[in-house]
């Protein structure tokens, strides 16, 4: 190998414990004590917050502490730039003075002989330019390929090494590439497995992301270029805690496959080639999600009793199949696609309830003629009817309520990360006065207030409660009301106000021992001449008189939609 190692360089803002949790396994590195570190240090934000501008004190204070490498240069920027700017402008001034550069970011987790294999890549296929770059990670694959090395048509941004030929090759305009893509009719074929090429280019081009990487990447495939990868993962991302800037939370890719510090992969001159067999391994979806299945369901089988896995059951009978509920353990933090994003869930059993209701059976589809309707959105939980409603009518305007404290964030989140307009994100739940009340959390979608089930329910916290009137002195052209058995007390509420209301969905909810008011709420509802439909959305009993289904001290839940006749 050539004497001539490549500079590494390392992007931090204001992530103190992942900024040294990155120094450290790279110090640990074989070649870390003869290779050169620069790391760049982004500037604070405008209307960065105190405990912000204390993060990154903390971060520039931490690079400082030891000598991570044989030399360590460091940038501090006064301003901020943003992770693109900052990666872009970084690595064009240091490939200018060296050639080649191996870059991290400040959330990866390297393998002792990472160094030594980029580095090996870097000198091997120096020469070819069709290789645009090397990496350590290892894309998720239905079977290890028996390959030490191979080439891919995709880049990852997760520790990698590149040259200053190729890097200059890169067109970081996206309008110009989103362009040239769909001019040479390439839509359909930019994506690569799960992963959503096109979709992120366009959102980097209507600002939704910030994205150097997809630009990299588009370059590169429209070059016909391809990278060069290990067979194991020589590298960690542990920045899907939420912490990041892209990398937001994703429990399900914390570790995404095997991670062993002390794999050494050599690196040998192969044929700059994809290969058709080693490429479908990424591209077969079905048996990358069974092999994964397996494993987590060989884990928790052995965890889990008989009893419990029958607690996994939701509202309704969706896990027809004791197995399939092993795909992942209920009330596990993960995160799914909807609509080309991604959003992060508490729960997988009832993510999928309400994904089948919401968007499959389409429960809440309405017309109006209103080009910006306004929606209130009771018991919003994580945000999937918003989201919904959204798709259904961009222009909408939304006023979502959800108490529990847990829940809210997540649904703060996932509406952030479709960029919505008009949407007021309350946390609070629907009661009939301004107070404060006891709350019991679920975990998912099935939180409520200890007021409603005294025999069943244990508070945990105090919750902001408020009256739906205010929210009702204008034309509302649909309320949903999903609040966990607060329904009847929310309507008793606000029936002199309903002649506003277009459309209602109301949830109800009957608890084991206490009074049903079923009768109460049909009987406002018709009151205020609304047509009435019911259904049952999944907590039935087939034989009531021999067997009734009880959930979460539910005996029966009850879909009621009430419309107004022309």
């Amino acid at each position: 190998m050539n004497k001539s190692l490549a500079p590494i360089i390392l992007f931090v803002y204001n992530r103190p414990w992942h900024t040294e949790e990155t120094l450290e396994a790279l110090m640990n590195n074989e070649l870390a004590n003869q290779s050169t570190l620069y790391i760049y240090c982004d500037g604070p934000k405008a209307d960065a917050s105190e405990e912000y501008l204390n993060k990154i004190k903390e971060v520039r204070n931490l690079i400082r502490k030891k000598n991570w490498c044989k030399e360590v240069v460091i940038i501090e920027r006064d301003s901020n730039l943003g992770l693109a700017n900052s990666v872009i402008k970084g690595v064009s001034e240091v490939i200018e003075r060296h050639g080649k550069v191996i870059v991290l970011e400040d959330d990866i987790l390297t393998g002792k002989y990472f160094l030594k294999f980029m580095n090996d890549g870097l000198e091997i296929y120096e020469n070819d330019e069709l290789v645009y770059g090397v990496s350590g990670y290892c894309f998720p694959h239905s079977k290890k390929n028996q390959e030490k090395t191979y080439f891919l048509p995709i880049m990852s941004s997760w520790g990698y090494g590149t040259w200053k030929n190729r890097w200059n090759k890169i067109n970081f305009s996206g309008e110009e590439l989103l362009n040239e893509v769909v001019s040479e009719k390439l839509v359909n074929q930019l994506d690569f497995g799960e992963i959503q090429f096109y979709r992120m280019l366009q959102d980097q081009v209507s600002g939704k992301n910030d994205s150097w990487a997809v630009r990299f990447y588009v370059s590169m495939y429209l070059n016909n270029g391809v990278f060069l990868y290990p067979n194991s993962a020589l590298l960690k991302n542990i920045g899907f805690d939420g912490s990041g800037v892209h990398c937001t939370f994703d429990s399900s890719k914390i570790h995404e496959g095997p991670f062993d510090n002390n794999i050494d992969i050599p690196v040998k001159r192969e044929k700059v080639e994809v290969k058709r067999k080693i490429s479908q391994n990424f591209l077969d979806k079905d048996k990358i999600k069974e092999k994964k299945i397996r494993r987590i369901g060989r884990k928790f089988r052995r965890l889990i009793a008989p009893e419990i896995i029958q607690l996994l059951k939701r509202k309704s009978n969706i896990l027809k199949k004791e197995t399939k509920v092993l795909e992942i353990p209920r009330y596990t933090k993960t995160s799914v696609q909807l609509e080309g994003r991604r959003i992060y869930i508490p729960d997988i059993a009832s993510f999928r309830f309400m994904h089948k209701e919401i968007f499959e059976q389409e429960i809440y589809k309405f017309k109006t003629s209103t080009l910006e309707p306004y929606i209130i959105d009771g018991g919003a939980n994580i945000g999937l009817a918003t989201i919904y409603f959204k798709k259904l009518y961009p222009l909408s305007k939304i006023v979502c309520f959800e108490p529990d404290p847990e829940i809210f964030k997540t649904l703060k989140q996932n509406i952030g990360v479709f960029n919505f307009r008009q949407i007021e994100l309350i946390q609070k739940g629907l009661w009939n006065a301004n107070s404060k009340l006891f709350f019991k959390s679920e975990g998912a979608d099935a939180g409520l207030i200890a007021e409603i089930d005294k025999n069943n329910s244990t508070p945990e916290s105090e919750i902001e409660v408020v009256s739906l009137k205010p929210y009702l002195q204008q034309p509302v052209d649909f309320l949903k009301l999903d609040i966990e058995g607060a329904e009847t007390v929310v309507l008793r509420d606000i029936q002199d106000d309903l002649g506003n209301i277009k459309r209602i969905f109301v949830e109800y909810h009957s608890f084991v021992g206490q009074s049903q008011t079923l009768n109460e709420i049909i009987e406002i509802l018709t009151k205020a001449k609304f047509r009435l439909h019911i259904s049952s959305p999944g907590l039935a009993s087939i034989s009531p008189f021999m067997n009734l289904n009880v959930y979460n001290n539910m005996d029966m839940q009850l879909n009621i939609y009430g419309y107004k006749e022309n």
